[in-house]
């Protein structure tokens, strides 16, 4: 099977998991996933689990964080709310939405790290940053679509 029929297969379990009111989250491999396919599609290494702030490194030493989200169709009210950013040592946010029936790339974006700080909202409770992947932030004029570069990273990895 391809990653994407066994993340399919692995979406359809959910699927099943979240009618029993077994799960609330969708994205336990999308993470691991989309950080693979950034380094792939950007042309970057990955950095080890335990490096803080970046998952991502060019040979030129620009650090990439990678954040991801499983989102429906219609994308539903908060699936465009990322996981909290705890610091800002990198240069670049990737954003990765993947498709909740077939985990396929929906969307990708590239943003450089102030941008991404200046827009995010500060939340105590949860020590971080909120940032929200919403329209402005999609066609920001500095955003840099990645979408088709990580689609063909799937496709060559499938």
């Amino acid at each position: 099977m391809s990653v994407g029929d066994l993340l399919a297969r692995y979406s359809t379990i959910l699927d099943e998991l979240e009618r029993r009111n077994v799960i609330r989250a969708r994205n336990a491999p999308a993470g691991d996933h989309a950080e693979r396919l950034c380094a792939r599609a950007l042309g970057g290494s990955l950095l080890a689990n335990s490096q803080k702030s970046a998952d991502v490194v060019f040979d030129d030493g620009t650090t990439v964080q990678v954040k991801c989200r499983v989102v429906s169709d219609p994308i539903r009210t908060g699936e465009r709310q990322m996981s909290v950013f705890r610091s800002w040592n990198f240069e670049l946010a990737a954003f990765v939405l993947l498709d909740r029936s077939s985990y396929r790339v929906r969307h990708g974006v590239l943003l450089p790290a102030h941008i991404v700080e200046s827009s995010a909202r500060s939340v105590g409770h949860v020590n971080g940053h909120r940032f929200i992947l919403n329209g402005p932030m999609l066609n920001h004029p500095d955003a840099q679509d990645i979408t088709e570069a990580l689609r063909s990273a799937a496709d060559a990895h499938a």
